[in-house]
This record gives structure tokens, C-alpha cells and sequence, in this order.
């Protein structure tokens, strides 16, 4: 009964969040500059991760300024909120997640980049279309796993959007996810959001959790410049596996 009502006090403050959220992504934007658009973003990031009772913490330094390409593994739709409460970030994702409600209209304020995975020609779009957010000095984030994972492990890299970062000559900078209990910082798998989960399944889990942790260990700015997109994705994983192990370390008992 306690649990229940947990869930339902944190769902009334959560639903309130995302309507108020809604009603200013919909009308209360208009006219606002990008600076003004990117810090209302951050500042409800910080927000709904507060209302879902997630704590974040962070080890290394994120990088301030793009143009840069920021790569980590994936376990759940929280790494996004995660990121964006950190830094002006601009996503790459599934094109289901446009025609999501609310999220979807958020993931437009965000100015996200849709990829529709079964149409070839789509992915090549994305590379330019990266490319060209590059060029321009943005921070593009991706996770090359594909997939979400429970965060037991870093899959294995996509090598194709790597490909947006030789014609804009932008760096790489490489993070590794973890969620933990706020208890005993032991890694948790609640927060994951893999094979046959919805969203509203999620969150219900997620409003469940009495309190935890959303670490993030950032790894050093790298220069791109001389290697083809395969070695930038194996180089890249390699960090990404680093880092991850790193905090995994940091959870575990010895």
C-alpha cells in the first residue's frame, strides 16, 4: 500500500510536470531565441528528473561547446533527459519517438534528428543532416549500441554515424551510463528499457523506486581527424566499455 501510494504522489507531480511542459512547448516558446529554447529544455530536464526521483552524478568533465560528438552506451529513455539536463544536446532517434505524446513535441523543442532504421537511404540522410548540425558548432549525442541494454554491458558499435564526423571535423567525446540504488549504490536494472517495454510500463516501474542515482563518467575530448568510421566506432566502444567499467567499479563491492 505505501509503494502504491508513493507511485500515485509521484505520477500526480509528474503528470502536472508534463502538462505545464506541454502547454509551454506547444504555445509559450514562440519568440524565444535558441539560447532561451535550450535553457528552458536543461532547466525541465533538471525538473523531471527530480519529480522521477533520480539524483545525478557526475565523474569526469563534459565538454562546454561542440562541434562534437558525444557517444554512450544506452539503457533506458532517462540517458536523454539525463544528457539534456547537462548541456545544450541535440539527439539522434528512432523515428517512433516523434509521434510520442508530449515527448515527441519536446523532442522537436530539442531539435532532434529522426531516423527512420529499416529505410537505407534515410541513414545516409541522417549522416548529412549530423554533418551538417556539426558544421554549424552543435554537440550531437548518438548511442552506436542500436538497442538498450540493462547496463550489465556496452554492445558492440555501429560504425554509420560516425561517418558525420569526417566532413565536420568535429571531436568525440565518450561517456559510460550507469543506474544505481541510492541505498547501497549497487547497479540497478529497474530504470532499463529493453526488449518488449512501453513507456508507461517504464515509468511505472520507475515511480516505484523509493530513490536512485544516475551516474555518468565522461572521458576525455578526442580528435577525429585521420581515422575512418570503423576505428572511430571501435575506438570509441573501447572508452565507452572503459568508462562504463569504471563506474561499475565504483558500485560494486570489492
Amino acid at each position: 500500500m505505501e509503494l502504491l501510494f508513493l507511485r500515485a504522489f509521484k505520477l500526480m507531480r509528474l503528470l502536472a510536470h508534463l502538462f505545464r511542459g506541454y502547454i509551454k512547448v506547444r504555445w509559450g516558446w514562440r519568440g524565444l531565441s535558441p539560447e532561451q529554447a535550450q535553457s528552458e529544455v536543461l532547466a525541465w530536464s533538471k525538473t523531471t528528473l527530480d519529480v522521477l526521483g533520480v539524483e545525478v552524478r557526475v565523474f569526469g568533465d563534459m565538454a562546454h561547446t561542440g562541434p562534437l560528438l558525444l557517444v554512450s552506451n544506452h539503457i533506458s529513455w532517462l540517458d536523454i533527459l539525463l544528457f539534456l539536463s547537462l548541456r545544450p544536446v541535440r539527439f539522434v532517434s528512432k523515428a517512433e519517438v516523434e509521434s510520442w505524446p508530449i515527448v515527441g513535441h519536446y523532442a522537436h523543442a530539442c531539435r532532434t534528428l529522426f531516423i527512420q532504421r529499416t529505410i537505407k537511404r534515410d541513414a545516409l540522410k541522417l549522416v548529412q543532416v549530423m554533418s551538417e548540425a556539426l558544421s554549424m558548432g552543435d554537440m550531437v549525442a548518438i548511442f552506436p549500441e542500436g538497442t538498450t541494454t540493462t547496463g550489465v554491458e556496452v554492445l558492440p558499435f555501429h560504425a554509420n554515424l560516425f561517418e558525420s564526423v569526417k566532413a565536420s571535423h568535429a571531436a568525440i567525446q565518450a561517456a559510460g551510463v550507469l543506474y544505481v540504488s541510492s541505498a547501497n549504490h549497487l547497479p540497478i536494472t529497474t530504470p532499463s528499457f529493453t526488449g518488449s517495454d512501453t513507456l508507461v510500463g517504464s515509468i511505472w516501474r520507475i515511480l516505484g523506486l523509493k530513490g536512485f542515482e544516475a551516474w555518468v563518467h565522461w572521458g576525455a575530448v578526442e580528435e577525429s581527424q585521420g581515422s575512418d568510421r570503423r576505428a572511430l566506432a571501435k575506438k570509441s566502444w573501447s572508452q565507452v566499455q572503459h568508462l562504463h567499467a569504471l563506474l561499475r567499479a565504483k558500485a560494486l563491492p570489492a
